[in-house]
């Protein structure tokens, strides 16, 4: 698999995923823009504010493919919780995703664009319905985007537990506990790694028949 002479997009990629994606992109031969990586281009910017996503695309001529792995992973019940972190949920996970899309695919005449979503779309836990709707609403446009935007491309991954920087702000000094319960019941007993979900989004980037789809990448948690 290679991306040599593309130009790539990875809108939240200043850790886990979203970095670990960036550099085997950058490594299979890519223009990489992103946030943090050295030797590519860098833009920081509020995946929330349009204007600003739009300032990521200013001066490109071409995109080939994006990655969106931004996104809040905040949670609350749905009654208790104040509206302003209810908000913010769909804005980052939903409006965001929406932006990103309006910016790049003005510039693109094939290649992908790949969302990540969450293993509560289909596996809610308490406290968990706004992000959970959220990611199931991703995973519904991406099909719908397939055909829209076709020749271009849309999927999802959609990992489950990995071992990023995000458990450690997440969970605290929880995490190691989590991880290791966690872990103990899944059949491979152990937690993905964000590079194990970046070559699923180089696959998707890289195959030019997977369009439409959502993939899976949660250890079989969801059949237990």
């Amino acid at each position: 698999m290679h991306l040599r002479g593309t130009r790539v997009i990875v809108v939240g990629g200043s850790s886990g995923i979203g970095l670990a994606a960036a550099r085997l992109t950058k490594e299979a031969g890519a223009e990489v823009t992103q946030e943090s990586l050295g030797g590519v281009r860098a833009v920081e910017a509020d995946i929330t504010d349009t204007a600003a996503i739009g300032r990521v695309f200013e001066g490109l001529d071409r995109v080939d493919h994006v990655l969106v792995s931004a996104g809040t992973i905040k949670n609350g019940t749905l009654v208790k919780n104040d509206l302003a972190t209810l908000r913010q949920i769909v804005d980052e996970r939903l409006w965001g995703v929406v932006n990103v899309v309006r910016g790049s695919a003005p510039l693109m005449t094939t290649g992908s664009i790949t969302f990540t979503s969450g293993g509560m779309s289909t596996r809610p836990r308490p406290g968990s319905a706004m992000l959970t709707s959220m990611l199931a609403a991703v995973e519904a446009l991406a099909p719908a985007l397939a055909l829209e935007l076709a020749p271009v491309r849309v999927n999802v991954v959609t990992p489950g537990l990995i071992d990023t920087p995000l458990l450690d702000t997440t969970y605290g000094a929880e995490r190691d506990k989590l991880v290791q319960s966690r872990a103990a019941v899944l059949p491979g007993k152990r937690v993905g790694t964000a590079e194990e979900v970046a070559e699923v989004i180089l696959l998707l980037m890289t195959n030019r028949y997977i369009t439409g789809e959502v993939v899976r990448i949660d250890g079989g948690s969801r059949f237990l």
